[in-house]
């Protein structure tokens, strides 16, 4: 579309104006430009017989249409569950299923999410505490190969 239209538009200026979270000025700067886009595309979808951009983006199927699943929203969570999460990634950082469907019920979240936020919080704990891993010497045995603990501070 940019090529097109002298501009480039990035995905995330498009939902932003879709949302209409931009300044008036620029809003009004894109919108003349976003029209002659939409008419000329629904032009060529009759042209063509192909779905139009506006059945594409009906709410039954999303904006992606038949490509793909929308993504869902980030999900903000509240400084209460937050603690409750790190309180139990202290105490267990790979919960089972059934601890996490457990979670789950107890914090009114839902599965996914809290599957989600342990995989970033494992990722999290890595950048924050790596666990340096060193080689072992040719002088050693490979008997006595095996890694130091790595302890958290947040373990102790």
């Amino acid at each position: 579309m940019g090529k097109l239209y002298g501009n480039d538009f990035s995905q995330t200026t498009i939902s932003r104006f879709e949302a209409l979270n931009l300044s008036f000025k620029n809003m009004c700067k894109l919108k003349p430009l976003l029209e002659k886009w939409l008419n000329d595309a629904e032009t060529m979808a009759i042209d063509n017989m192909l779905p139009s951009p506006s059945s594409l983006s009906s709410p039954m199927m999303g904006f992606e249409g038949m490509t793909g699943r929308r993504r869902k929203k980030r999900t903000s969570i509240e400084t209460n569950v937050r603690v409750a999460l790190e309180r139990n990634f202290i105490s267990n950082q790979k919960p089972n299923s059934e601890e996490i469907l457990l979670m789950g019920k107890q914090l009114n979240m839902e599965k996914e999410v809290i599957r989600v936020w342990f995989c970033n919080r494992r990722q999290k704990e890595k950048r924050i505490n790596p666990c340096s891993a060193t080689p072992p010497l040719p002088s050693q045995s490979p008997l006595v190969t095996h890694k130091p603990p790595c302890y958290s501070p947040h373990m102790v």
